[in-house]
């Protein structure tokens, strides 16, 4: 998954969900990680936009559950905690 990936699938109507697209952001990340060496240039970018994502997301969070509710919605529950330290393997952790 890359970012030009999420464009197509946005573009096509493929992603319908915030929750889908936060996982395919996620996915993103974690194989850019996987991917590339610690020390690799793409690797360190890679952790430090997922530490922005997250924090956006989770400042985000108040609003998409105030649209959530106020459109009777409740599947969605914007729940999304890093589960990485410095030097361990960024992921994810959710409720979609």
């Amino acid at each position: 998954m890359d970012l030009t990936n999420i464009k197509r699938r946005l573009s096509k109507g493929q992603i319908w969900t915030t929750a889908q697209f936060q996982q395919d952001l996620m996915l993103m990340f974690q194989n850019a990680v996987m991917y590339n060496s610690s020390d690799h240039h793409v690797h360190r970018m890679a952790v430090e936009m997922q530490r922005d994502v997250l924090e956006q997301l989770q400042l985000l969070a108040p609003v998409l559950r105030s649209q959530r509710d106020r459109a009777g919605v409740r599947s969605w529950s914007p729940d999304l905690t890093p589960e990485f330290r410095s030097g361990e393997k960024p992921g994810w952790r959710g409720t979609l």
